[in-house]
Formats: structure tokens, sequence, C-alpha cells
């Protein structure tokens, strides 16, 4: 059976240390001046155009929708300036890089990510994993606004990349927060929690993934796990 992965990026495979939040907060500023109201909100497993538009709430969403190419310039400009801190800083979790490799032979992998789509081939390049997945294959952060809403759109561009459609269980969802496992069940998907980031796996149990790990350093279980 054809497999398609979808992977979270942030606190599942790698974190940033920061670099990444800090450099969306002065994009968010930059864009639209010092004066704006700028709303505190979370941004684990939300969207980057989720987030920018919790963090501008004075601001219509047509409006935000309009102006996202400006918030996604700036951000993945700022980043760019700060390369060097992000390799620095940026750091896999255990096990990742021989989980994806590992997988490669059984099914195909991309990304689905509440990153704008140049933000996670940049986090992705600094941390040497864009070999193992197919960035043309993933949704991003600036495909929608709603998560849900990115599986059908991976299994779509999945679907013409390799001339196979992906559906229901055939599509697997891994990620660290409830906004992943709630997003994969909505779509029928197979959901794999991990608990590397936030949220605590009592947190993670409750929203009721298929499988719940606390973290990927165990190949062989993690395979399992994925593969069900």
């Amino acid at each position: 059976m054809e497999r398609l992965i979808l992977w979270d990026v942030d606190g599942t495979l790698l974190s940033t240390a920061g670099v990444a939040a800090e450099a969306m907060r002065a994009a968010i500023r930059e864009v639209v001046g010092s004066t704006a109201p700028l709303a505190r909100t979370t941004y684990a497993g939300k969207t980057d155009w989720q987030i920018i538009r919790e963090s501008l709430p004075t601001l219509a969403p047509t409006e935000i929708s309009a102006r996202l190419h400006e918030f996604a310039a700036a951000y993945l400009a700022r980043l760019e300036a700060q390369r060097e801190a992000l390799v620095a800083r940026s750091q896999l979790f255990p096990g990742v890089a021989a989980i994806l490799a590992a997988l490669g032979g059984a099914a195909r992998q991309a990304p689905l990510t509440g990153n704008l789509a140049a933000v996670a081939r940049l986090k992705l390049e600094c941390v040497g994993l864009l070999p193992f997945l197919d960035l043309a294959a993933g949704a991003y952060g600036d495909d929608h606004h709603h998560r849900p809403a990115l599986v059908p759109i991976a299994a779509a561009r999945a679907a013409q990349r390799y001339g196979h459609s992906f559906t229901g269980r055939q599509v697997i969802v891994v990620g660290d927060t409830p906004y992943d496992i709630d997003c994969g069940r909505a779509n029928g998907a197979r959901t794999v929690a991990v608990a590397t980031g936030p949220y605590s796996l009592a947190e993670l149990q409750a929203h009721g993934p298929d499988v719940l790990l606390p973290d990927l350093a165990d190949t062989a279980a993690t395979m399992a796990a994925v593969l069900g």
C-alpha cells in the first residue's frame, strides 16, 4: 500500500530555540508599524497565517490575507539575515534523521506544517533534512490559515507528483500538538502524536491519537507506530 507521511516541523522534527519566533514578531511589527496593537498568542500547532491573524486582532482577516506576501517576505528576510544563528541554535530531536531515513523506502514523506513554505524550507535546510522530505508534496501555513485544510492540499500535491491517490489511512500525520491530531482525524488520516513539543503525553492522549510516542528515538518502535 502506498503511504504518505506528513510531518509537522517545529516541535516534532526540530526546535529553533526561539530564533524563528523572534523573527516573526519583528516581521509583523515591521509590516504593520510600531503603533498597531499586537496581541500575545501561542504559536504551537498553529499556521503562521493563523498566528498573524491572532496577533493583529484589529486588522480584518481579508486585509491580513491580502498582505500575507508582505509578512512572508519580511519574515524570511529576517531569518535569512540570522542564518548563522538559526544553524547554531536549531536542534534536531532524538532519532529524527534515523527515522526519516528508515521510512524513506516504505513511504512518501513530506512536510505538513504551519510554517510558510519558504520558512519551512530554510528551517529544514539548516538542520540537513531536505534530502528526506519532498517539499513539493507538502502543505504549508501560506496555503491556508486553517490547519485541517492542509491535509487534502498535501494529498492532492502528492497524487499529482506520484500518480497515485492518497486517501484515508494511507495518509499519516505526525505531530506534537493537539492541532496535528485533530487535523489528521478530521481528514480520516492515521495520527501519530509525539511528546517532544510543549504538550505532555497526557495532554496529547486526551485528543485520542492512533499512537502516542514520547519521542522518535526508538527507530523500530516509531516505524511500527507510523506504518501501523
